[in-house]
């Protein structure tokens, strides 16, 4: 018979800041989110919960119970970072464990108890090593899924082991709250004065499913083991890490270096042996006198290369100042991709590929990765939509341009470019425009474009006319058609 542990953690976005020693956490203090267009508290700490403060209030009404107040937005990111990091932290207890979001965790322990000393032993152990990690917990243990996860956020006790066979014994006293049903069925069941699991036993099956529908079935059915909820495990990415800590402190860069060419050995080898490349990697620097100091750099594609990593980090690492030492170094490989193999083929092509890509990772650990971009096309008949830019790195190993199949010019300005007529003309005969003065030799056009009936930004419709000029330079015109003002624009240069 299967036996599951629910780990429920209730508090866990205060937690987050208690652990950080948060000073506001010394008073009333809560986390709030913004429900149905109003802010209401989600999580209150012992001090405000003195003060009569409880979850789901309004901000407006605690801080009228309570002015010394202090509060932090709810971030979920963040939230859900810390708890994939208790899930990996669970494998301690067993290896088959799952992440209950937001809060909790689900671990399959058939089997596992044992090395601990029994059931109950191994929830103590684990409710002791969560307060030793200063998180706040409940846990239950039981034969299914659904019992577990009811008991953990239901039951009196801070610990519950529902007996193996016993599941409906130790669920028949808990309220309707504890199944997993929305709140218009619960408010039905207790409207009727149905208010505990146990009252919902004698009621057939059928007459649950045609009175508050399938929802409420299919919980009670997991919850006693007759619907399947099984515990389906995932598998937590592989850290492609590597630290060392050294018995005296160091602060020469040349020292620096060559425990990071140790480092870089034992974590490329790791990316080379699972067919994978990292595009960024992250040294952390521990000084005795400042502490933890990150060095990050890039690549255009991933690479696992030790020679390529220490290239890169010559440069920051020779900036880097080191006052009284560095006892403690770490790297990781983060944004790790698989690395495709590429065929062998003659000629220079591939090489100055490669010169190119480590030219861009140079340019892009000095000013960032950010600030390089390159076009890429777009399909749209109006010219500025035939294009856009974006970052090499999304674009380095693509294909990247193709020819229009309309004649436009090398350079087109954004928004187009005024002028001022001196010779009227359709296209005029003679512009100025940049302080210098053109007249046209000869002119071709109109094309007559029309906006994109799904853009309602710009309607206008416009024309587009090529002219070569006595001084040499192709400019491409534009004008709106219907206009009251009869303006000529430059749109773009050949």
């Amino acid at each position: 018979m299967a036996r599951i542990l629910s780990i429920w953690l209730p508090t866990l976005p205060l937690d987050r800041l208690v652990r950080r020693d948060d000073p506001r956490t010394g008073g009333p203090f809560a986390i709030v989110n913004e429900k149905n267009n109003a802010w209401r508290l989600t999580c209150v700490n012992d001090a405000a919960a003195k003060e009569g403060l409880t979850p789901d209030l309004s901000l407006a009404d605690a801080r009228a119970i309570s002015p010394d107040l202090l509060t932090e937005r709810a971030d979920p990111a963040r939230e859900s970072g810390l708890l994939r990091a208790l899930w990996r932290w669970s494998d301690q207890l067993s290896p088959s464990s799952f992440i209950d979001e937001p809060d909790g965790l689900v671990l399959d322990i058939t089997g596992c108890a044992h090395l601990f000393g029994g059931e109950a032993s191994m929830a103590a152990h684990a409710s002791a090593e969560l307060s030793r990690l200063r998180f706040q917990c409940r846990l239950a243990i039981a034969d299914t899924r659904g019992a577990a996860w009811s008991l953990a956020r239901f039951s009196p006790d801070p610990i519950s082991n529902a007996p193996p066979g016993q599941t409906k014994d130790a669920l028949q006293h808990l309220p309707v709250d504890a199944l997993k049903v929305g709140s218009d069925v619960k408010d039905d069941l207790k409207r009727l004065g149905l208010t505990s699991i146990g009252q919902l036993y004698s009621i057939k099956t059928s007459e649950l499913a045609r009175r508050f529908g399938m929802e409420l079935v299919k919980a009670l059915g997991c919850a006693l083991g007759l619907e399947p909820e099984p515990v389906t495990p995932i598998r937590a990415p592989s850290i492609f890490a590597a630290r060392m800590s050294l018995p005296e402190p160091i602060g020469l860069t040349a020292d620096v270096l060559s425990v990071l060419e140790r480092l870089s050995n034992s974590v490329c080898s790791r990316l080379r042996d699972d067919g994978k490349g990292a595009l960024r990697f992250r040294l952390t620097i521990r000084c005795v006198d400042t502490g933890d100091h990150d060095i990050s750099v890039g690549f255009a594609r991933p690479c696992s290369a030790t020679d390529l990593l220490i290239e890169q980090f010559r440069h920051p690492l020779e900036n880097f100042k080191i006052e009284f030492g560095a006892d403690w170094l770490r790297l990781v490989a983060d944004a790790v991709e698989p690395l495709h193999t590429q065929q062998l083929t003659l000629g220079e092509r591939d090489k100055a590929h490669d010169a190119t890509l480590r030219m861009l990772t140079t340019i892009g650990n000095r000013l960032g990765f950010d600030r390089l971009r390159m076009y890429r096309p777009l399909e749209s008949h109006l010219p500025e939509g035939e294009f856009e830019t974006v970052e090499v790195v999304d674009a380095v190993d693509k294909p990247v341009w193709r020819k229009s199949p309309r004649k436009r010019p090398l350079r087109i300005f954004r928004p187009p470019q005024r002028l001022r007529i001196l010779s009227p003309g359709r296209p005029p005969g003679r512009i100025e425009w940049r302080g210098a003065i053109y007249s046209t030799k000869s002119a071709e056009g109109p094309e007559r474009l029309t906006a994109e009936w799904w853009r309602p930004d710009d309607e206008r419709t416009r024309d587009y006319w090529t002219i070569r000029t006595n001084e040499g330079a192709r400019l491409w015109l534009l004008n709106y058609v219907g206009a009251k003002t009869y303006d000529w624009r430059v749109a773009g240069v050949f």
